[in-house]
């Protein structure tokens, strides 16, 4: 998928992020609420001084499409954690989320980790497939609380990598 690129974040993209988080079907489908763009600037300036954690916008023929988040990247257990990956709807079911969890996979691999773990809503079997379809299991199912104060049940799945 050449179309496709993974840029780090910038400064320059709080707008998008704000646009994108702020898109009533990724607010539905992520349980979550409207947000300033303020928010987002704060975002990327602490984004930017955390060592364990790197975030991206997701491209799809030059056009900023998505946003995706991993962290955990100082753990001594080398387990990171895909903390967000969300894309807009228009450009869903492409292969693209994917594409772009499996070559943050691989790209973990080589840098010698040992797991990818992800939490997602019980409810959305669409990413489920697509992370099952990237090798993730699921291993435990939780009740979280999330921003727009709902109760959720989620499940953590996991993707244990294999060093060659």
């Amino acid at each position: 998928m050449e179309n496709i690129q993974i840029h780090k974040v910038t400064a320059n993209d709080a707008e998008f992020l704000h646009k994108l988080m702020n898109d009533e079907h990724v607010i539905d489908r992520l349980s979550e609420t409207e947000t300033g763009i303020d928010i987002w600037i704060s975002a990327i300036i602490e984004w930017e001084k955390d060592q364990d954690e790197e975030d991206y916008i997701i491209y799809y023929n030059s056009i900023a499409i998505g946003w995706l988040g991993i962290n955990n990247l100082l753990s001594a257990d080398k387990k990171a954690y895909i903390k967000m990956i969300v894309i807009l709807p228009e450009y869903q079911g492409r292969g693209i989320g994917k594409y772009v969890i499996s070559q943050s996979v691989e790209h973990l691999r080589l840098m010698g980790y040992h797991s990818v773990i992800l939490f997602t809503d019980n409810s959305n079997v669409v990413a489920q497939k697509c992370y099952k379809k990237c090798g993730f299991d699921i291993t435990e199912t939780i009740m979280k609380k999330m921003s727009n104060g709902k109760s959720i049940k989620r499940v953590k799945m996991e993707k244990v990598l294999k060093c060659y």
